[in-house]
């Protein structure tokens, strides 16, 4: 299929297409991160290391550490022919709320008459 062809020539939906395209694009982000992480050698998640890092991510190394993460990224990126400038991939639609029908009224029940001999049950 060509670029320039449409979808249904393919005979595959618009929509199909586009939610397909935006997990892609999830998953390559999170790829992404992940061997941007194994470049730097990031300490595991968890770790006293980590928490190291993660408690000093607003000091002045802290954003040095996660400029120098972003320019990793974006140079990984590039080398895998990959744009980091964002998609115009339109968002998955919600979907429509399921249809509730209207609540009714039940009729109040008709309280029986007063009884002397009906014993108390409470």
């Amino acid at each position: 299929m060509r670029e320039s062809e449409t979808a249904e020539v393919a005979g595959v939906s618009e929509r199909v297409l586009d939610e397909l395209a935006q997990t892609l694009a999830e998953k390559l982000d999170v790829l992404l991160d992940r061997l941007t992480d194994r470049a730097l050698t990031v300490p595991d998640a968890g770790t006293s290391a980590w928490r190291q890092q993660w408690l000093g991510r607003d000091s002045d190394t802290g954003r040095q550490h996660h400029a120098r993460r972003l320019y990793i990224r974006a140079v990984l990126a590039s080398r895998a022919g990959i744009g980091l400038q964002e998609v115009s991939i339109p968002p998955a639609a919600d979907p429509k709320p399921a249809v509730t029908p209207a609540p009714r009224a039940r009729p109040a029940r008709r309280r029986v008459d007063h009884n002397d001999n009906q014993l108390a049950m409470f």
